[in-house]
C-alpha cells in the first residue's frame, strides 16, 4: 500500500466511514498488497499517525470523525466483538452521584476476558462477569452517549462488590437515595 493509496482510501474514500479497523478490514480495503507490502504499509501509517494502534490487530482511523464519548462503546465492542459489554462499577456510580470521584478509566463488564487498554477515548478496563445474557439485558439499558449498554445503579454496585474494590468510595446515603429515585422512575415508566 502506497501512502497515496492509503490517503485516498482512509482520508478521502470509503475507509473514512470506519473509525475503527481491524487487520481483516484493512486487508479488505487494500486487497492488492502481498503480506510484506501490507504490513510495511501498516507500520508506515501508524508511524505517520494516520492509524493509531489500540490493541493487537485493532487500529483507530485518525481521519474518521471523532466519536466522542460513544467512542468508548465502539472500542469496547470492537475489542470484544463476540461478547456482551456494558458500562458498570465506578463509572456508572460516579455518573449517578453515588461516588463523588471521577474514575480515571471506563469500567466495562464483559462476558469475555479481562484486560486494560489505553485509547484516544480514554483508558478502558474490562472486568469479566459470569452473569447470564438474560440478566445483563434485563439489568442494563442502551445509552447513546456511551454507544453501549449501561448497568442500572444496583447492578453497578453489585459488580463493584464482586470486584471487592473501591467500596469505600460509595456514599451509602447518597447511593440509597439514587436507588430510591431510580426505582421510583422505573415504576412510573
Amino acid at each position: 500500500m502506497t501512502l497515496t493509496s492509503a490517503v485516498q482510501t482512509l482520508v478521502l474514500g470509503a475507509g473514512r466511514a470506519f473509525p475503527l479497523l481491524d487487520t481483516r478490514s484493512l486487508r479488505t480495503l487494500f486487497p492488492e498488497d502481498d503480506d510484506d507490502a501490507f504490513h510495511a504499509g501498516l507500520r508506515r501509517l501508524v508511524g505517520i499517525g494516520l492509524l493509531e494502534r489500540i490493541a493487537r490487530g485493532t487500529y483507530l482511523n485518525r481521519a474518521a470523525p471523532h466519536l466522542g464519548a460513544a467512542g468508548v462503546g465502539a472500542v469496547a465492542q470492537h475489542l470484544r466483538p463476540d461478547q456482551l459489554v456494558y458500562l458498570s462499577g465506578e463509572s456508572v456510580l460516579a455518573e449517578v452521584g453515588s461516588i463523588s470521584q471521577v474514575p480515571m478509566r471506563a469500567i466495562i463488564a464483559t462476558t469475555g476476558t479481562r484486560g486494560t487498554y489505553s485509547t484516544p477515548y480514554g483508558d478502558i478496563e474490562f472486568t469479566h462477569t459470569s452473569r447470564s445474557v438474560a440478566e445483563i439485558l434485563r439489568r442494563t439499558t442502551y445509552d447513546e452517549r456511551w454507544g453501549m449498554r449501561v448497568a442500572e445503579p444496583r447492578l453497578a454496585y453489585e459488580d463493584l462488590q464482586r470486584l471487592r474494590r473501591n467500596l469505600h468510595l460509595v456514599d451509602a446515603d447518597v447511593h440509597a437515595q439514587v436507588l430510591a429515585e431510580w426505582l421510583s422512575e422505573r415504576e412510573d415508566a
